[in-house]
């Protein structure tokens, strides 16, 4: 099984809302910046992934609970649990954390596609390679 990954990064004024809480929409942006470092960590980047294999992945669900709220200037721990829940779909869990706090939790999950045609397609062996023991 993969480690788990973690980001952090610090929550940004333009980010937070006349409440002075982040946005709820942001947090799907945050989950995506973490995505796209771990793929920069696995693969060199998300394009050379895609270079490399013909397949990208596109978003067939996403499921987020909130727990509790961030404000400006919060220090935030994006981690995901990437596994292979079947031959073409990678379902990672979510948490969203500050400090010993859970904010975030949830789940997001792709489904392999031809690069060129969006066709679902199995998930290419690069992948398989890193998400199964």
């Amino acid at each position: 099984m993969p480690p788990s990954f973690a980001h952090h990064l610090r929550v940004r004024y333009n980010e937070c809302d006349p409440q002075g809480i982040v946005f709820n929409a942001n947090y799907v942006t945050y989950v995506d910046v973490t995505l796209t470092e771990l793929w920069r960590e696995w693969f060199g980047s998300y394009q050379a992934f895609i270079d490399q294999t013909g397949i990208d992945l596109v978003v067939a669900d996403l499921q987020l609970r909130f727990r509790g709220s961030a404000r400006f200037d919060d220090e935030l721990a994006i981690t995901l649990d990437p596994q292979l829940t079947s031959a073409s779909s990678v379902t990672s869990t979510i948490a969203i954390d500050r400090g010993a706090d859970r904010l975030i939790d949830g789940t997001i999950r792709h489904v392999c596609v031809d690069a060129r045609s969006f066709a679902k397609v199995p998930a290419p062996a690069l992948l398989t390679a890193v998400l199964r023991p």
